[in-house]
């Protein structure tokens, strides 16, 4: 980068380039200033530029962040020419560029009709390449993503790869291959960070995004796994980029679990985000093979875990969800001291060093409850074995959101374990906020799966636990053992019950003045369908001899009118019901909400259909007008997110189709307001009649749910 040259003031006031004795040659700057495009004095071992840029970063760092003491300032080992010989190349260099200066000009003046309104390629200006591009860009963080939205910046040509608009893109030496280039990388990284749910809690925003302006080939780089996956989550969030298609039902059945199947038969090239998170999977591989950077390995495989999820590809979520919970184990991510193996082993607690500073030590333990909450949420709608038993979870539970970012010490004596007595109806003050109930609400459901897969071989063995009084020890499969008296079942029964009433008052509510909290919400969500699906699992135990029933078993009865678990599944399926129309009538677009909220509307509706199918035998009008209105709106809510989720998409389709399995053919309505009308009149006194207390009046009536 050539020196700055000085000027003198003629006599009539002007001024001209004073002639520079030394020119600098470009390869004799440094690198950084080379990269940055700064000017440099060459002075070693470090550059005056690079040492005030050194010193700035240092003085306005965030606590925590780690910087070299001294400015990294490398040159080329460039042999000098002589001055004659220099002097004839740079009068060379002059002469071309001045050519393709009037080429240009001239090539400009023959497209553009008005070249007067046009600027000239020979001038260009920064405001000139990046004006619309920055606009472009801020609004996209500061307002939900439409579906349609594509910045010019960050467009590829036809049947090229993704490039900016202003044809300067900056070659990094080192680049990663497969990666985008820098301004679309950029582009992908923050949409994730302002989109995902959560983005800022499995990465440590400021400092990622400091490694991110770093050279390739810098050992604090992000590693090349976690950017893949960043971009191919980030695809859900801009059209900048081509994402799957949606599933074809007339191909492909809604459930299906091995969704490559389908996948193979179709002849389009893999899209954008396709092509990034196979090269998420195999550089993560690669990585694990080596034993390196396996901490970003780990947090990329969670990542990934979360798109596969989020496109509904059943296999590829089981097999990676899984995956992370087995490999935070030697990591040592599950554990924290003192509460390790009292035995002495060759192998170390964790095979990774130590965590440096708070922030990457808090961000070690957001990333194991998170891969933790995306095993146990993908694992609720099977009935498998889970791949880390509670037990063996002996971690403390993250910090507020506040204090993560600001890399605050919170001490354990101030923190809840794991396994802290009362852990999931206590809840500090000073240490709860909606993502902290989050995970609790995630371990509430591990209680629940865990209680139902083993409660046949507990009671074989006779555990106390789950032996109610009128029960004998006997035959697992005889369909008569009732879980409901024993101790187990009444524990988790309490916990269920009180779970959302114990929040603490400034976290009861997660909307508020419009504004939606995510994690709160679902864990809203969670201690309402979770609730109804325990006590419907509890009644397919108690009717039939398999030992794990389905959500959707069609063959499960309740013809008593004063059944206390039917009451409480349509109970539970009301409360997310009310939820749904909450959310919906607020101007936060759904389709940001967490895969998760999908699927409990999902499971809600389907206990909906259930009691319609069962007002339809009984022909109750006033009921079937009812449900009918609130299977409808959350199917046309599901399907709302399924704009953008592909899970969601398959959702709604498997709603519809258990609709016109149970319920046949009938009209019905995806009318919003009308679902919201009928509500309105069906209540008396501001109190919603519901079905199971017209039930209560009907008590000879039968109705068959599921």
């Amino acid at each position: 980068m050539p020196k700055a040259a000085t000027v003198s003031v003629l006599s009539n006031g002007g001024t001209r380039p004073a002639p520079h004795l030394n020119p600098l040659k470009r390869n004799q700057a440094c690198h950084q200033c080379r990269r940055r495009k700064l000017k440099c004095d060459a002075k070693r071992p470090a550059c005056s530029t690079c040492i005030r840029s050194h010193s700035h970063a240092v003085a306005h760092a965030q606590p925590g962040t780690q910087l070299p003491p001294a400015p990294e300032c490398t040159f080329d080992d460039v042999v000098d020419m002589p001055v004659e010989v220099a002097d004839s190349s740079k009068s060379r260099y002059e002469k071309l560029e001045s050519r393709i200066h009037e080429l240009e000009a001239l090539l400009h003046d023959k497209s553009s009709p008005s070249s007067s309104s046009t600027p000239s390629l020979a001038q260009p200006t920064a405001s000139h390449f990046m004006g619309n591009d920055l606009d472009l860009l801020t609004t996209s963080l500061t307002e939900s993503p439409p579906l349609d939205f594509i910045s010019p910046a960050v467009l590829g040509t036809p049947g090229g790869s993704p490039r900016s608009a202003t044809g300067l893109e900056m070659v990094w030496p080192h680049y990663p291959p497969g990666l985008p280039n820098a301004e679309l990388l950029r582009h992908l990284v923050e949409v994730f960070f302002v989109f995902h749910p959560h983005a800022n809690r499995v990465l440590h925003y400021p400092s990622f995004m400091a490694s991110l302006t770093l050279s390739p080939s810098h050992p604090k780089f992000p590693a090349t796994p976690i950017l893949h996956a960043i971009c191919a989550i980030g695809s859900l969030y801009t059209a900048a980029v081509s994402s799957p298609p949606l599933p074809n039902f007339a191909e492909v059945e809604a459930d299906e679990i091995f969704t490559s199947r389908n996948r193979a038969k179709e002849t389009r090239p893999d899209s954008f985000a396709e092509e990034q998170a196979k090269y998420a999977r195999d550089t993560a591989d690669i990585l694990e093979s080596l034993g390196d950077r396996l901490f970003e390995t780990l947090q990329a495989r969670t990542i990934l875990s979360w798109f596969y999820w989020s496109h509904s590809r059943w296999l590829e979520v089981f097999l990676s969800s899984s995956h992370c919970l087995r490999v935070a184990v030697p990591l040592g991510l599950n554990v924290c001291p003192p509460f390790h193996s009292i035995t002495h082993s060759v192998r170390p607690a964790s095979i990774i060093s130590p965590a440096h500073t708070v922030i990457e030590d808090e961000t070690r333990r957001n990333l194991f409850w998170l891969a933790y909450c995306a095993e146990r949420m993908h694992g609720a709608s099977n009935g498998w074995a889970q791949s880390l038993d509670d037990q063996d979870i002996s971690q403390l539970l993250p910090v507020r959101g506040d204090q993560f970012e600001q890399g605050v010490l919170v001490t354990p004596p101030d923190r809840q374990w794991a396994h802290t007595r009362d852990l999931l109806l206590t809840h500090p003050d000073k240490q709860t906020d909606s993502f902290v109930l989050y995970v609790k609400a995630v371990m509430m459901i591990s209680k629940i799966k865990t209680f139902n897969l083993r409660f046949r071989s507990r009671h074989f063995f006779g555990d106390a636990a789950v032996m109610a009084p009128h029960n004998d020890r006997g035959n697992p499969l005889d369909p008569s053992i009732d879980p409901r008296g024993s101790p187990a079942f009444t524990e988790l029964d309490d916990i269920a019950n009180s779970f959302r009433a114990s929040f603490p008052a400034h976290l009861r509510d997660p909307i508020v003045a419009n504004v939606v909290d995510q994690h709160l919400y679902a864990s809203c969500l969670m201690s309402h369908v979770y609730c109804s699906w325990y006590f419907f699992r509890s009644i397919s135990l108690i009717r039939f001899s398999r030992a794990m029933i389905l959500l959707h078993d069609p063959h499960a009865n309740v013809r008593r009118s004063g059944c206390i678990s039917a009451l409480k599944i349509l109970t539970a399926a009301r409360s997310v019901l009310d939820l749904a129309y909450e959310v919906c009538n607020t101007t936060f677009d759904v389709t940001l909400l967490d895969p998760l909220c999908s699927y409990c509307w999902f499971i809600s509706g389907r206990v909906l259909v259930r009691f319609l199918q069962a007002a339809l035998d009984g022909n109750t009008t006033e009921q079937i007008a009812t449900l009918r209105a609130e299977t409808d709106f959350l199917k046309s809510a599901i399907a709302k997110i399924g704009q953008r989720i592909p899970l969601a998409f398959r959702y709604a389709k498997m709603l519809d189709d258990l609709i016109f399995k149970r319920c046949g053919d009938f009209p019905r309505t995806l009318d919003y307001e009308l679902a919201v009308s009928i509500r309105e009149t069906a209540s008396m006194d501001g109190n919603m009649v519901t079905l199971h207390e017209s039930l209560g009046h009907q008590g000879t009536v039968g109705y068959s749910v599921l």
